[in-house]
């Protein structure tokens, strides 16, 4: 087996709420979504429709987000889950010094720049559902 790419489905309160965070702090585009009403695929953002599924990508990075709501329907043990569970995400950044400027006006840091254990520097944040988000460069 080999993995052609990983694209963690993180279960959220509000999916549209979501992508604007995504979209408006970390610059993450919109890829795709499904309307909850509907189950119709959405293409556009800001998308004119509750979404209870979309996708965001930046360079070769994936991110899922679907509604407790959605994903308890398909996955019905999941219907008790906390959101925002204890697992770290890594976000590998090409110019780490401008996104941490970015962030220091936009959200506290968890833990602000610094030297990382593995080599290289990382800054930690918490989006808007509790999930914390690692961002890292290059050692």
């Amino acid at each position: 087996m080999s993995v052609i790419q990983v694209a963690p489905r993180l279960m959220v309160e509000d999916v549209n709420r979501t992508v604007a965070f995504y979209n408006e702090i970390l610059g993450f585009a919109f890829t795709k979504g499904v309307d909850e009403a509907t189950r119709r695929p959405v293409a556009a953002w800001p998308a004119p429709v509750r979404l209870a599924y979309a996708e965001v990508a930046s360079g070769d990075a994936v991110l899922a987000f679907q509604s407790r709501s959605s994903l308890a329907a398909e996955l019905p043990r999941l219907s008790e889950a906390r959101i925002g569970g204890p697992a770290v995400i890594g976000l590998r950044c090409d110019d780490f010094d401008a996104v941490a400027a970015r962030l220091a006006d936009a959200v506290p840091f968890i833990k602000a720049p610094h030297q990382a254990l593995r080599g290289g520097r990382e800054l930690s944040i918490e989006d808007i559902n509790g999930y914390v988000l690692t961002l890292y460069d290059t050692p």
